[in-house]
């Protein structure tokens, strides 16, 4: 069975005072905090779901820096059920999907000298003439939440402009090839719970759920990024997926991970976990969306750390002592082999007994 996945795009989108239009930065578009902070997103992580036409993302910004107010913006490719995401889904796939740890010895004083070493590292309700569709408004945790339906990418940025979004130069467009698909645009304001308080590290996890037939990872929105960007994907399906359409052709993902799981978030029959990781140097160099579709084998791969330990002094020791034993048995069995030659004339024979 064909295998296509579509990966949403991830647009965060801060407050700050009119007039002001600070550039993009996020993993998939873009990242504008409130006027007094300095904070960006440098990357993203996301966990896709795959099962019988039906597909589930659940995903997380990474920001550096702090600030008061911020939001994101989903394209998604038909009406998406929002609700909260598990707060150590990352966390547990982190640790799937780290390298296999391979330790090789050495011993003082070879220590770091690369002796003993063995082989090189491998590794492995709508706005009255505004052409937007209001269709759902809810508050999920620290989320607001608003899904969408625009006619044109211009007049959904009005209305984020008029609801308390700052638009950078150039959403709209690339907003409209979504919307000409007839896409949806969640809307997600995020706040902390206690006045004062500044985000920070990672934002909430949040999940949607929809239809679909395929997969597209909407990278389009990154050309408006500014700085360079990494995103994580982690893929769970009934098999093994490759990445069929790369948004940047220069720019290869590599595969951290493949293999079967046990997860609850990650249940039969999509336990299959395709993870990789690509960053961005040059954003504007995006030109089309990501696309994963199935593997030709489910072949697994996990990635190899090979770690040298220096066992230190005492045993460096003992196996200095284990040589100088061999050699000292050694050299009395050769001295032995000797005289016993130059007493007979013939090798490892003894003496005739007349």
């Amino acid at each position: 069975m064909r295998l296509w996945r579509v990966l949403a795009g991830m647009l965060a989108v801060g407050f700050i005072a009119a007039g002001v239009t600070p550039a993009w930065a996020c993993a998939c578009g873009g990242y504008l905090p409130d006027a007094q902070s300095r904070a960006r997103a440098y990357g993203e992580n996301a966990l896709v779901r795959y099962d019988a036409g039906t597909e589930q993302i659940t995903l997380s910004m990474a920001i550096n820096g702090s600030s008061k107010k911020a939001a994101w913006i989903m394209p998604v490719p038909a009406a998406a059920k929002v609700e909260l995401g598990d707060t150590a889904l990352f966390n547990r796939l982190d640790h799937m999907t780290r390298p296999k740890v391979v330790v090789r010895k050495t011993y003082w004083p070879f220590r770091n000298l690369g002796i003993m070493a063995g082989g090189g590292d491998t590794a492995g309700a709508a706005a009255p003439g505004s052409g937007v569709n209001v269709r759902e408004q809810m508050v999920l945790g620290p989320f607001q939440v608003a899904r969408l339906g625009g006619s044109t990418g211009s007049a959904v940025t009005d209305w984020l402009r008029t609801n308390g979004y700052v638009v950078p130069a150039g959403l709209a467009a690339n907003l409209t090839p979504y919307l000409s698909e007839n896409w949806e645009i969640v809307a997600v304001k995020l706040a902390p719970r206690t006045d004062g308080d500044t985000m920070t590290g990672a934002t909430p996890p949040l999940r949607l759920t929809f239809a679909s037939d395929r997969i597209v990872y909407p990278m389009r929105l990154s050309k408006g990024a500014s700085t360079a960007q990494t995103v994580t994907v982690y893929v769970a399906s009934a098999h093994r997926v490759d990445a069929t359409k790369l948004p940047d052709a220069d720019v290869q993902p590599e595969l951290l991970y493949a293999g079967r799981i046990q997860d609850d978030a990650m249940a039969a029959p999509a336990d299959f976990l395709t993870a990789y990781t690509v960053t961005y140097r040059d954003p504007s160099k995006i030109t089309g969306d990501f696309t994963f579709d199935r593997a030709a084998t489910d072949d697994e791969f996990q990635r190899i750390e090979y770690v040298t330990r220096n066992d230190g002094l005492l045993s460096t020791i003992g196996v200095l002592f284990g040589v100088v034993l061999l050699i000292g048995v050694g050299a009395a069995v050769i001295a032995r082999v000797l005289v016993r030659r130059s007493s007979t004339g013939r090798p490892g024979r003894p003496t005739d007994i007349v």
